[in-house]
């Protein structure tokens, strides 16, 4: 990335926390910016709601689209613990390649966030590769076999009676 990619990135991002988008979400921004060294396009759009609690931003190009923002999506074959928010996250796609981060908050206990995560994860067909235990956090990583960049990580802690974390995946290439 550029000097003036990461600043485009960083533009973008201070509007989206600034104030961006609910179930009524509409633009707030868009537009493309050319790099004048490569001459490369990377179009952008942000969009917020009345309410100002969540929101997007959008970034595409030729090689692929990355996306921030509040609509966090877990990978496939992976649904929330019951009752938790999600707090927002990334996706991305490049090549055939894809990955992200989606945040949530749950009121739970820190193991029986994990366990539903494990058994998803594991009846998806991937096997269970590393896990840690650290005061009052707890983290899973998982690989699907014979397929090294297919892989997923949950990283829960507990904070009071509520537990914070994210699960980070990528696959493909």
């Amino acid at each position: 990335m550029t000097i003036r990619t990461n600043l485009a990135v960083a533009a973008a991002t201070a509007l989206l926390l600034a104030g961006c988008g609910s179930k009524s979400e509409s633009e707030v921004a868009s537009g493309t910016y050319t790099d004048p060294a490569t001459g490369k396009t990377t179009e952008y759009k942000v969009s917020g709601s009345k309410d100002g609690e969540e929101g997007n931003v959008t970034f595409k190009t030729d090689d692929g689209e990355v996306r921030f923002g509040s609509d966090a999506k877990l990978p496939a074959g992976l649904t929330p613990y019951p009752g938790s928010k999600m707090t927002g996250g990334f996706t991305g796609s490049s090549e055939g390649k894809q990955g992200g981060m989606a945040g949530f908050e749950v009121k739970a206990k820190v193991a029986d966030v994990v366990a539903h995560y494990r058994s998803q994860i594991e009846a998806a067909g991937l096997k269970i590769k590393s896990e840690m235990t650290a005061d009052d956090t707890m983290i899973i990583g998982a690989e699907k076999p014979g397929d090294e960049k297919t892989t997923i990580q949950v990283t829960a802690t507990q904070e009071g009676d509520m537990v914070n974390g994210a699960i980070t995946y990528g696959s493909g290439g």
